[in-house]
């Protein structure tokens, strides 16, 4: 219990010292103040203040003001107040009362009524205190007991209750704010196993290193809780897109199957995940819990060490990004990967002035997969760099060869996507086949998507502004459907726009369209920038493009992707056909 304190409050100073002296043997600390204002501000200043002896005659501030300021603050106002007064008329004592004393003493002061009085008031304080103190054990142990039945005494981790709590906010937050979230139910494989081989030590430390686990690697606003012996669940708040709660759900696969040492042995076990979405598998707890206990007790069945969507559209889709994502590690070591070119031409003559480079994988376990397929597969795999690379490169030896063989220099366009300006591989191959090919640097054109104008970092800019101080061009592709301005092409040393496919494709019968392309075209042309239309199809747009006075165009009327060598045959065509216009002037 902390220590009594008495404020003593008058402005005679020998006073104070008088009033000090009768209470040299009380169990409290004095603390005097000489005007009313220091009391007020002693007041504020101390805690355990257990009662004021408070003068009523003080110049500029007298007793009764004092008492009636502390009453009105709420720190203060429980303070008990013994008004001092000389006075003895029954309406000065009514006013002391009414200014909040709860007792008086009249002067000359007796030293009997003094410390009897004091006494009471210190015995009703330290009464008060121990109450108090009482209250707040009292409201510790229950937050203790709280906290037990809301946590797993081994793990530390949110327990059944925590969870089903926990669970029912997420709900709350979750159609509050109209997004989806997830429940994950997690159980060890074989761990029944580990406690009958090593004991419940072993299964003890091995609950905890996985709980360490699973706490480490999600973020703040998500929660982990172990609901049974092996049972864990994560809930996971507002999901943006499947790809990413896919990561999610492979790195809590790993984070489970990490193995522990333990007096020379090496231990670990594996997990089977059930997944249930918010609101699209259920809208309370008790439903979306028992769905993903039922999608765990799936991957159970299937196999164990994997994961299962309770519903099967999403588990399908879950599970063909992982089928793409392993086979494609495997594509290019197993040759199942090429490169088809599509030609760029001149709007003016129709001939053929560049090709784009175009990825392609024919799997030898799934067959076909398409670039809308694989593509995200690949990012979200950290595949795209190297596949990137790989692409470069077999788009200049393509160039060289059709050099060589045709005498004809093309301008290779090769995309690429955002992640590959994080590093210097793309910069450093750039260089590197140039180098080793000698090749014509304006001959390479390097696109890139609108995103990464928007991305003003000193890394980005540099690796840019690195590969155009080579020779190499730069050109934006799909421009338009990022909602970007054509004034942020001024941030970075680009050639060329490509105007997206679904602006061209109903030209010119469409009037937004028609009046979306002549103006990006005219705003390029006035950046000095050159366009390409892209998904040109008919003749009839393409008559369009040359009265807009468009540089370049490609589409499935000038040629559809093809190999390399189907490729090489085209240009041979055009070769003939450029030798026959040339012969006719």
């Amino acid at each position: 219990m902390p220590n009594a304190k008495i404020l003593i409050v008058d402005d005679i100073k020998a006073n104070l010292v008088s009033l000090k002296v009768l209470l040299k043997n009380v169990k409290a600390r004095i603390i005097t103040a000489e005007s009313g204002q220091v009391a007020l501000d002693e007041t504020l200043k101390h805690d355990d203040i257990a009662l004021i002896l408070l003068d009523i005659e003080m110049p500029e501030m007298n007793g009764f003001e004092v008492s009636e300021i502390m009453q009105k603050n709420e720190k203060t106002r429980s303070i008990p107040i013994i008004l001092l007064t000389a006075h003895q008329q029954d309406d000065h004592i009514e006013r002391a009362y009414l200014a909040g004393a709860v007792d008086y003493i009249q002067k000359p002061i007796r030293k009997t009524v003094l410390l009897s009085k004091v006494r009471i008031f210190l015995d009703l304080w330290r009464l008060r205190s121990g109450l108090e103190e009482q209250v707040i054990q009292r409201k510790n142990a229950e937050s203790r007991v709280e906290h037990m039945a809301r946590h797993d005494l081994l793990t530390g981790l949110y327990s059944r209750r925590g969870i089903y709590d926990e669970l029912n906010r997420l709900i709350h937050r979750s159609e509050r704010y109209s997004y989806t979230s997830a429940v994950i139910y997690i159980d060890l494989d074989g761990f029944k196993n580990i406690n009958d081989k090593y004991g419940h030590v072993m299964g003890d430390l091995l609950l905890k290193q996985i709980s360490n686990n699973l706490v480490d690697i999600i973020r703040v606003t998500d929660t982990v809780g172990r609901i049974g012996g092996d049972e864990f669940v994560v809930l996971i708040s507002d999901i943006n897109e499947s790809r990413t709660l896919i990561k999610k759900i492979e790195n809590l696969l790993e984070v489970t199957t990490e193995s522990i040492e333990h007096d020379g042995h090496s231990i670990a076990v594996s997990s089977s995940i059930g997944i249930a979405l918010y609101p699209d598998h259920g809208s309370d707890t008790a439903t979306l819990l028992h769905h993903a206990d039922q999608a765990m007790y799936q991957a159970k069945k299937e196999g164990k060490n994997t994961f299962r969507f309770f519903s099967e559209e999403i588990n399908r889709h879950a599970h063909r990004q992982i089928e793409l994502q392993d086979n494609l590690k495997k594509a290019i070591p197993n040759d199942e990967l090429s490169v088809h070119f599509q030609p760029i031409v001149d709007v003016c003559s129709g001939l053929p002035v560049s090709a784009e480079a175009l990825l392609r994988w024919e799997s030898a376990t799934l067959g076909p997969v398409t670039p809308d397929e694989f593509i995200p597969a690949a990012e979200n795999s950290g595949l795209i760099p190297e596949l990137g690379c790989w692409v470069l490169i077999k788009a200049i030896e393509a160039g060289v060869n059709w050099l060589e063989q045709h005498d004809i220099g093309l301008r290779l366009a090769v995309n690429a996507s955002t992640i590959q300006f994080r590093n210097n591989l793309l910069f450093d191959t750039i260089k590197n086949q140039i180098a080793l090919h000698n090749w014509d640097p304006s001959l390479l054109e390097i696109e890139i998507t609108e995103g990464l104008l928007l991305d003003h970092s000193i890394q980005v800019t540099t690796y840019i502004n690195e590969i155009n101080n080579c020779g190499v061009r730069l050109s934006v592709d799909d421009f338009g459907t990022g909602f970007s301005a054509l004034s942020y092409l001024k941030n970075y040393p680009v050639s060329t726009v490509k105007i997206d496919r679904s602006f061209i494709m109903d030209i010119p019968h469409d009037k937004e369209s028609k009046v979306l392309v002549k103006a990006i075209i005219a705003m390029a042309h006035g950046l000095g920038l050159e366009v390409i239309a892209e998904g040109v199809e008919t003749e009839e747009q393409w008559q369009y493009l040359q009265l807009l006075g468009c540089d370049f165009a490609q589409g499935y009327f000038f040629g559809r992707p093809m190999p390399q060598s189907n490729f090489a045959e085209y240009l041979e065509l055009q070769s003939a056909r450029l030798e026959k216009l040339r012969t006719a002037n």
